[in-house]
């Protein structure tokens, strides 16, 4: 029986691209509250496994729920079975998408951006529906942009704009794909910082970065993927800083804060 907490589960996931077996056999459980960060190099398969819990792929074999809503599990074969169209739908409400390259309407303004979702996908009405989006990029520390379209901001205003965007859904869980590969350092911060204002008030995230400071910083437990399988998870601090598999050791004394 799925506990009451768990708002993510993936389990036994297994995808391939022709014979690139990308995700070997991944099992994931999120909870309410928990910010789990996704770390490895190029290729282990983080986007992948991202891409698969948010729907954007499809897996070979597993199982995908959110909360009670079960998506996807094996068939009788042991192929993975998806649910119908409603199931789909009312499970695309439940998370938000915050992408690398911020996906943004380049004709709407930073307003309607953040709206058009709630207006046509939650048929808010446009008056609650941006409403809420000005409280949003209030919180965002964008006030006074709600009329600008995207290209008249900085990379670092269009993440933003993104995470404002995700968030206007009201979603249960949060993924990042790299937040900040994009930025320079000084826009990296930015975007960082509203981040950890969304860990602080226990927004539920799953986040892919190449950022270990800030995920040992930020998150509650980190998931070390590498070749389709994961090597090692735990506490964030402990895999940062005293992980147990030589090959964590390995990738991270690679890199430079």
């Amino acid at each position: 029986m799925t506990n009451e907490q768990t708002l993510l589960r993936l389990e036994h996931v297994q995808k391939s691209f022709g014979k690139n077996q990308v995700l070997k056999d991944i099992s994931v459980t999120v909870n309410r509250g928990q910010v789990v960060a996704i770390i490895g190099a190029s290729g282990g398969g983080k986007s992948t496994l991202l891409r698969c819990a948010t729907l954007l792929e499809t897996m070979d074999a597993g199982t995908l729920a959110y909360g009670d809503l079960t998506v996807c599990e094996n068939d009788g074969s042991g192929r993975a079975q998806y649910a119908g169209k409603d199931v789909l739908a009312k499970a695309r409400t439940r998370f938000g998408l915050v992408f690398q390259n911020f996906n943004l309407f380049p004709h709407l303004t930073v307003l309607q951006n953040i709206s058009h979702a709630p207006i046509h996908v939650l048929k808010k009405s446009k008056e609650e529906a941006e409403a809420h989006a000005r409280e949003l990029i209030a919180k965002m520390g964008l006030a006074g942009k709600e009329d600008m379209v995207p290209c008249e901001l900085s990379g670092g205003q269009q993440q933003r704009v993104a995470i404002a965007r995700a968030l206007a859904m009201d979603p249960e869980v949060l993924f990042f794909d790299e937040p900040t590969s994009a930025l320079d350092p000084e826009l990296t911060k930015e975007v960082l910082k509203v981040i950890r204002d969304l860990a602080e008030e226990r927004m539920t995230m799953v986040i892919v970065t190449h950022e270990m400071k800030f995920a040992r910083d930020v998150a509650d437990h980190i998931i070390f993927l590498d070749q389709g399988l994961i090597v090692e998870e735990g506490p964030a601090d402990q895999v940062i800083n005293n992980p147990q598999q030589e090959r964590t050791r390995a990738f991270l004394s690679g890199l430079s804060d």
